[in-house]
């Protein structure tokens, strides 16, 4: 098992944390979520969709994931 983080895909924000065996056919992400399996991030962060670590800003296009100071608001 594995910490999976859920993310929206309209927004890029992570809305839940599962663990999870990345197996579909057991369980899988509703529509419009994708999961994504790290140990760094949390709830409310954004999800850039490449690049490694964590950034400050979202212009940070090579960093996977960005800190958010409150829901959908980027620091």
């Amino acid at each position: 098992m594995a910490k999976y983080h859920i993310i929206n895909t309209s927004t890029n924000i992570v809305e839940n944390t599962v663990e999870w065996d990345g197996d579909t056919s057991k369980w899988a992400p509703l529509d419009g979520f994708i999961g994504v399996a790290s140990t760094e991030c949390g709830i409310g962060w954004k999800y850039n969709g490449g690049g490694v670590g964590i950034g400050t800003t979202s212009g940070e296009t090579d960093k996977m994931w960005i800190p958010q100071i409150g829901y959908g608001t980027t620091i």
